[in-house]
C-alpha cells in the first residue's frame, strides 16, 4: 500500500493505492496523525485504488474519526472502489461519514 497526503489550507487528502492491511495499516495511521498535525477540518479520503481494508485499517479510521470530531471536522470518502464501498455500507460507516463510489 502506498499513501499520499496532500494538504490544501483547512482541507486534507488521503490518497490510497493498494489494500490496507493489518501488516500495514501503521502506515495509515501515520498520514491521519499528521493531519492531526495540521489545521484542516476536511479530510478527504481516495481510495478509488484500494481494494481492501482490513478490520485494523477500520480501527485506525474509527480513532482517528472520534480525534477528528473533537475539532469538529468532517470526514468523506471522495472514491471507493466497489468492494471497499461494499463493506463500509455494510459495517454502517456511511452513519458516520459521507462514502462515495468511483
Amino acid at each position: 500500500m502506498e499513501t499520499t497526503l496532500e494538504i490544501q489550507k483547512k482541507r486534507a487528502i488521503i490518497r490510497i493505492d493498494g489494500p490496507i492491511t493489518s501488516d500495514n495499516a501503521h502506515q495509515f495511521q501515520e498520514k491521519l496523525d499528521d493531519v492531526l498535525e495540521t489545521e484542516a477540518t476536511q479530510l478527504d479520503i481516495d481510495m478509488s485504488t484500494c481494494r481492501n481494508i482490513s478490520s485494523a485499517g477500520i480501527g485506525k479510521l474509527l480513532i482517528f474519526y472520534k480525534k477528528f470530531m473533537k475539532r469538529n471536522g468532517k470526514i468523506e470518502i471522495i472514491k471507493s472502489s466497489p468492494t471497499v464501498y461494499d463493506l463500509l455500507k455494510t459495517i454502517k460507516l456511511d452513519q458516520l461519514f459521507t462514502i462515495n463510489m468511483n
